[in-house]
């Protein structure tokens, strides 16, 4: 089992027992909605980014291009067309670059594992339960859960923070 998520199956029913939830709660929500609230100045901050890819005097035409891109299609087109930047040829840049992109990649996927989450779910061994998995091969009715807890949060704002800087 990967430390940080695992699949379990669903037995018959599910009738998760939200009474860890409802005793940390209050502590989680406030974490939650200043990570929510920071990754999504970033977000802001990366549509700018791409938007001065098209026109560094203005910025409809990049949100007209932009407007309908998942946040994954943003990550891509942003990594692809400033890698294609004249000052992004040298080593050195384009290893700054792949961090970018990989932090932001990693941003992503626990901003959807926030948002996707099933809080009453969450045990306390600090595991949330974030996707439904149907498998395609016996059919079997599987959850993701991933680790989720204050300190985890803490952390992903701080990470966030320092890739707006």
């Amino acid at each position: 089992m990967n430390k940080s998520n695992y699949y379990d199956e669903l037995e018959q029913y599910d009738f998760p027992d939200d009474e860890y939830f409802e005793i940390v709660v209050n502590k989680l929500t406030p974490l939650i909605g200043l990570f929510m609230a920071r990754f999504s100045y970033f977000e802001h901050d990366l549509n700018i980014a791409i938007a001065d890819i098209f026109g560094d005097d203005y910025h409809s035409t990049g949100f007209v291009v932009i407007e309908k891109l998942t946040m994954s299609n943003k990550i891509d087109m942003f990594s692809k067309m400033y890698a294609n930047l004249e000052f992004c040829t040298d080593n050195k840049s384009k290893t700054i670059l792949d961090k970018i992109r990989e932090e932001i990649g990693i941003l992503n996927i626990f901003r959807n594992n926030i948002v996707h989450a099933n809080w009453q779910t969450l045990t306390k061994a600090g595991f949330v339960r974030s996707k439904i998995v149907v498998d395609n091969q016996d059919g079997l009715v599987k959850f993701k859960n991933v680790e989720m807890n204050s300190k985890i949060i803490r952390q992903m704002i701080r990470r966030t923070d320092k890739l707006i800087d």
